[in-house]
């Protein structure tokens, strides 16, 4: 588990200060040095390490670059996601009854509900941006962190020690607050950690599709896009971005994994 905290560490390192410091513009096109091979292959150029693309901009930067994108929309959209899942779940294993089943209800219906469908219909109204992808990726992801939420909700309040405290008279919101959150806390925390890398895939996903962020503004996704012409003559233009999204998928999960174990958190008997 330290050792992928210390690989997504330096990760976000990485695109937050890298491009000030490689001092390269992303955006920057140099035709005379276009599909520039990387260091260590015959024809590289000096001051490009991983290559050039097709309009002979600078890979390590666009990566960098583009790491900020993708990493913002997934931590963004992940946190959100929880967020609204566990409020939504509090009140549903809270409350029960009708609203407990109405809430339930809707959840199944946006699960069943394509999601590239609604990416693909709201894009093509209001456009692409990344507030657009965060808001649609959190739509679309907080119905399992309100299921996870609720079965423990459902579990622990018959606790004696919960009965006690709304038996000395604490309110709803007492309750809610200082006996359930805290008790849904481990599970929603592991659970956001493997929804982080759900979210960076999609993400990538979405932008290989042309759905996410608009060029010329760089995400792994769309550097994928860019190089899926060129595998031949090209391999290194979609290898970088691949190389960065799957290891960074990689590390959140085995992340994830260490905090379950860690917290015994057991996800299979709250699913």
């Amino acid at each position: 588990m330290r050792i992928a905290l210390a690989g997504l560490v330096l990760i976000a390192l990485a695109v937050a200060v890298g491009p000030l410091l490689l001092g390269v513009d992303a955006l920057e096109q140099d035709l005379p040095a276009k599909l520039a091979p990387p260091f260590w292959m015959e024809g590289a150029l000096a001051g490009h390490p991983l290559g050039t693309d097709q309009l002979g901009r600078d890979l390590l930067a666009r990566v960098l670059v583009g790491g900020r994108t993708s990493l913002l929309v997934g931590f963004a959209a992940s946190t959100l996601a929880c967020a609204v899942g566990i409020v939504v779940g509090l009140l549903s294993g809270y409350l029960g009854g009708w609203i407990d089943r109405l809430i339930m209800g809707l959840g199944d219906l946006w699960i069943a509900f394509p999601f590239l469908v609604l990416a693909i219909a709201t894009i093509g109204v209001v456009g692409s941006s990344t507030p657009i992808l965060v808001t649609l990726l959190t739509l679309a992801g907080w119905v399992t962190s309100a299921r996870v939420t609720r079965t423990i909700v459902k579990q622990v309040r018959g606790e004696d020690y919960v009965a006690a405290s709304v038996g000395a008279g604490a309110g709803h919101l007492s309750v809610l607050t200082r006996h359930l959150l805290p008790a849904v806390a481990s599970a929603n925390l592991v659970m956001w950690t493997f929804v982080v890398g759900t979210m960076v895939l999609v993400e990538g996903g979405l932008s290989f599709l042309g759905l996410g962020v608009r060029p010329p503004a760089p995400s792994w996704g769309t550097i994928l896009s860019d190089g899926r012409e060129l595998l031949e003559t090209a391999w290194w233009i979609p290898l970088w971005p691949g190389l960065a999204l799957t290891l960074t998928v990689l590390l959140v999960n085995l992340l994830g994994d260490g905090l379950r174990d860690a917290l015994d958190v057991r996800m299979d008997d709250h699913a």
